[in-house]
């Protein structure tokens, strides 16, 4: 809209197709809304829709009281230029409908001259023609509307007006599987002709842009052109051989002789100077340190690189680790950018001082990261794995196996030697997991480490820490944990009563409380010569060792009360039997109840568990808290004559450890104290020799040695040594009752001891002879000496001990041998000797001779008689 003079002037651009459109539907819409019979007009609201980046004000399709002009009217074109939208007063309309007669020179106006911003003319420059036509091209292109302009067939940039083969292009292969060269073809645009657009009709100029653009749009031009290559495609180049397996294993082999070097050379610089292996190297590319580099094979490719890189950096640790712990400086974060390289007090730091804390920070740094890669490959290694697995793995679990092995062993190793350095706690929270491992190769070193530091270490500090750890794991396991773990703690040398504990505990918290009332006043001297002197503090000590038996108490009650079946049942068993005279009374009374409890159902138990809960009770009420409760023994006496009866039966012959428990019970019974039954002691010795029957030799001698030392003890044991004539006895002997006090063992003899003196073995036969002869025993000649001396399967030999002795030769043997050692002359004699066998028959006459001679003789006296040179009759 134009406002000009006072007058409010409409000017009809063309309709688009959208406008059209609405405007088409919004009559429908009135028209249905009047019904058929309304004339009335409705104005139509100015509508705008944006097309290709331009906005169109939208002119009335109607107004009021008007009527539609005959003559066309010429109407201005509409500007390229975008403008705002007029909003249109029906004031306005109102007042041009009314006065159309002064609006005819609106038709000579030009309208995109007004749309034109006012500009300084200028000259224009005179330019060649090729210039204009460009020019007026490019302005042509900017007053076409955006659907011509984008729908208009595109010229390609490389297309030229000549047709030109690309010879240097690749060829395409097709779908059919011909190959064709690619020939680059131009296209001439086609000339355009003008259009003349009739203003007047807007739905026939609609639908020739319709038309035009459907026709532009669904023109297909092809740039490219393809012909069928004739000549055939060029070979590709022959790929290199494949190695062979030998030629691959020489490769490796030869790879790894150079990395077998390469390590060496790496360890030897590093024990050469350890201050200068753990700074930047100028000589490797990424500058990394020698202990770096030793790492950093850890991750070669070849699992066999990787196991040398760990026990190779295992030996480095163990030459260049220290025996003490290292204190590095904890200085808060604020001040430590100002107290840095200075000393307490704010004293300036040495050189050296410094030199040395800063290789001991990158020693502890680099050891951590060694110690998390080998946790990080044994559990890797050995997650979701079996031994029984093994043989059907594929090599490359092999492998993974291999590793963790040695990962296994090299912390180990560390713990072992090292356990008074740093990050010992963190070796034993990763080697516990590894003493439960089902793989020997990986338990063993763990339980080995363990009993190693229970054995060297004099503070208990670190075997404390060790014990805590393994209860801590037994209990997330809810005690089914294999029975290695818990015989571990068997090596403990504990030596302190948990009432000694008590005391030791109150002196070290009386002693720490002096410590910082000292440290309070400023009294340093005192700690500091404490801390110097090389002895461990024996309050300390007992202190830490009564912690540990608490830890112990702890691990071996919950398996037994919560855990009966479990099998590590026979090392809790054992432990406390160990362990069981240092705890108190309180604990002593609840450990009898539970003995009992699980001794009631002792045909169930094993053998050797149950042989070990009779064990651990003996032992227990022996101990100092069980001479003050004054309880008697014969409960646990009476199950162990039962279970010897089940020890000749057979039972669990193939476990070894049966025997010296069994030996242990009676020795707890009748020899670490005096029995007053003598009853009691005659019955266990018949069984005894009843057991040592039915033994192998080795062992049959350590029972007859202990049954040496009972007869030794209780000298009316004799009376079993003497025959039924010599002695008056009444009864007979019940061996089949199990009760000791009835079995009635003087009705009998020991006539078991005359069938061991005629045993094969010598030893054995000798052994029982001289026990029936009541002849003292050597102090070699105890029980478990005699079985280990005389076992056959100690070693790998398997021979017979003693060894059997060669048998006395035959005197006929020495005869024949003198004979065969005569003079030549001799034997030459016997060679030439001529033998001649006498005629039977020749004082008979020749016709009986005939007559009752075999044919065999008749024809050897016919061969006789015959001449030498004569033909002979057997041939």
């Amino acid at each position: 809209m134009l406002a000009f003079t006072g007058l409010s002037i409409a000017i009809n651009w063309p309709p688009t197709r959208w406008e059209m459109a609405t405007a088409g539907k919004k009559r429908k819409a009135a028209a249905g809304a009047a019904g058929g019979g309304s004339k009335g007009r409705k104005q139509s609201k100015p509508q705008s829709k944006p097309q290709g980046g331009r906005s169109a004000s939208a002119a009335p399709s109607k107004r009021r009281g008007a009527k539609k002009s005959d003559a066309k009217k010429p109407q201005p074109k509409r500007p390229a230029a975008e403008d705002d939208d007029v909003e249109v007063d029906e004031e306005d309309v109102a007042f041009f409908d009314g006065h159309q007669e002064f609006s005819s020179f609106l038709a000579s106006m030009d309208a995109k001259a007004l749309s034109k911003p006012m500009e300084r003319a200028k000259k224009p420059l005179a330019r060649p023609a090729k210039a204009e036509a460009t020019a007026k091209a490019q302005q042509e292109d900017e007053e076409m509307p955006l659907e011509k302009l984008e729908a208009r067939p595109r010229k390609a940039a490389w297309s030229t007006a000549k047709q030109e083969v690309m010879a240097n292009k690749l060829p395409v292969k097709f779908m059919d599987g011909s190959v064709r060269a690619n020939k680059l073809l131009t296209e001439e645009e086609a000339a355009k002709a003008d259009e003349a657009e009739d203003d007047d009709d807007e739905e026939e100029e609609a639908e020739e842009e319709e038309g035009e653009e459907d026709e532009e749009l669904d023109s297909d031009v092809s740039d490219m052109e393809f012909e069928e290559i004739t000549e055939t495609p060029t070979a590709a180049e022959p790929r290199k051989p494949e190695l062979s397996a030998v030629d691959l294993k020489r490769q490796r082999e030869r790879r790894l002789a150079a990395k077998k070097v390469e390590i060496a050379q790496l360890c030897e610089a590093i024990l050469e100077s350890p201050e200068d292996a753990f700074k930047k190297s100028k000589e490797h590319p990424q500058q990394l340190s020698k202990c770096q580099q030793l790492q950093l094979l850890c991750r070669d490719p070849d699992a066999t690189v990787q196991r040398l890189s760990l026990l190779s950096q295992l030996s480095v640790f163990l030459d260049i680790l220290p025996d003490y712990r290292i204190r590095l400086q904890s200085a808060d974060a604020g001040d430590a950018a100002e107290d840095k390289g200075k000393q307490n007090g704010g004293r300036p730091m040495k050189k050296k001082v410094k030199q040395m804390q800063d290789f001991e920070a990158a020693l502890l740094s680099s050891y951590q990261k060694f110690l998390k890669y080998c946790a990080e490959v044994v559990t890797k290694g050995l997650k979701g794995k079996r031994p029984e697995q093994l043989p059907t793995m594929t090599p490359r679990d092999r492998r993974a196996v291999a590793l963790a092995e040695t990962g296994a062993r090299c912390l180990a190793e560390l713990l072992e030697h090292k356990f008074a350095f740093n990050f010992h706690l963190n070796l034993v929270i990763a080697l516990v997991p590894m003493a439960d491992s089902p793989f020997p190769s990986v338990r063993q070193p763990a339980c080995a480490a363990f009993e190693a530091v229970f054995k060297r270490d004099k503070s208990c500090a670190c075997s404390y820490e060790v014990v805590q750890q393994i209860s801590n794991y037994v209990k997330q396991k809810q005690h089914r944990v294999q029975p290695f773990v818990i015989q571990t703690l068997l090596v403990m040398p504990l030596d302190v009563t948990m009432e000694q504990g008590e005391a030791a505990r109150k002196k070290a918290k009386s002693d720490r409380k002096k410590r910082r009332q000292q440290q309070a006043k400023g009294d340093g001297i005192a700690a500091g010569l404490k801390e110097a002197e090389a002895v461990v503090d024996r309050s300390e000590r007992e202190k830490t060792q009564a912690d540990i038996l608490h830890e112990l108490v702890l691990i071996y009650f919950r398996i037994l009360k919560q855990a009966t079946y479990s099998q590590a049942l026979p090392a809790v068993l054992e432990g406390l039997a160990k362990f069981a005279f240092l705890i108190n009374l309180d604990i002593m009374i609840d450990l009898l109840k539970v003995l009992k409890v699980v001794l009631r159902e002792e045909d169930v138990l094993p053998l050797p568990t149950a042989l070990l809960a009779v064990l651990t009770g003996l032992r227990t009420l022996q101990g100092p808290g069980g001479q003050e409760l004054m309880v008697d023994e014969k409960e646990f006496v009476d199950i162990l004559y039962r279970l010897l009866r089940r020890f000749a039966d057979g039972e669990a012959a193939a476990d070894t450890s049966r025997l010296p428990t069994m030996l242990a019970c009676v020795e707890a019974v009748f020899l670490k104290r005096k029995e007053i039954v003598v009853e009691r002691v005659a019955a266990f010795v018949k069984r005894l020799l009843l057991v040592a029957q039915q033994l192998p030799p080795h062992e049959a001698l350590a029972v007859l040695a202990l049954l040496r030392a009972l007869f030794h003890r209780y000298s009316k044991l004799q009376q079993l040594l003497e025959s039924d004539v010599d002695r008056v006895t009444s009864g007979e002997y019940r061996a089949d009752v199990d009760d000791p006090d009835f079995a009635n063992p003087y009705a009998s003899a020991c006539w078991e001891l005359a069938l061991l003196a005629r045993h094969a073995h010598p030893k054995l036969a000798a052994f029982a002879l001289a026990t029936a002869e009541m002849a003292p025993s050597m102090p070699n000649e105890h029980a478990r000496a005699l079985m280990a001396a005389f076992d056959p399967y100690a070693d790998a030999s398997f021979a017979f001990k003693p060894h059997v002795a060669v048998p006395a030769g035959n005197p006929l043997h020495k005869k024949l041998a003198s004979d065969k050692s005569g003079s030549r002359k001799k034997s030459r004699q016997h060679r030439a000797r001529q033998f001649f066998v006498r005629d039977p028959l020749a004082s008979l006459d020749a016709a009986y001779r005939k007559q009752h001679a075999s044919p065999f003789f008749q024809k050897c006296l016919e061969l006789d008689q015959q001449p030498s040179d004569a033909v002979p009759a057997f041939k």
